[in-house]
């Protein structure tokens, strides 16, 4: 799976979030349930995607977040169940997952073996996985989805 590479402007994204020591430990499906209850009264979204942040803290005890949301133009009105969080300006790459290829296990393996024999490594300790018209539903082989990873070339 080789990636493209995008320069994306600063991001903000409106979800519900759920933590854990790692991402096993998330109920994501019941998460994008909860959020599809508040999502209407979400304002300034940038219709046609979907996104799932996920954050892995790199320090101990160690967390995993997961936001479950939409983009907006702008932070007016956020309901109090769901949270807002700014999404640097960044180079990413971009790396599209068929899911008649595999699972996400499959999937997220492949991106980050690439990282690692690459000249980049990460710019921050998230990746984001953007959901639009391709995305039929995960039990669907015609699937598909975009894995973003926040990149800076390796030093040395």
């Amino acid at each position: 799976m080789e990636p493209q590479f995008v320069e994306k402007p600063e991001m903000i994204l409106v979800g519900i979030v759920g933590c854990g020591s790692d991402v096993s430990q998330l109920d994501i499906f019941g998460l994008w349930q909860r959020f599809g209850e508040h999502s209407k009264s979400i304002k300034h979204q940038i219709e046609g995607k979907s996104y799932e942040l996920h954050i892995q803290e790199e320090t101990l005890p160690s967390m995993h977040f997961c936001l479950v949301g939409v983009e907006v133009q702008e932070i007016e009105d956020v309901p109090i169940e769901l949270f807002a969080k700014v999404i640097p300006c960044c180079r990413y790459a971009v790396f599209t997952h068929h899911f008649s290829d595999g699972d996400f296990g499959y999937a997220f393996k492949a991106v980050y073996d690439w990282l690692k024999k690459s000249d980049y490594a990460p710019a921050y300790p998230f990746d984001i996985q953007c959901y639009d018209e391709r995305f039929k539903g995960p039990d669907n082989p015609e699937s598909v989805l975009d894995i973003y990873v926040p990149i800076i070339p390796k030093q040395g």
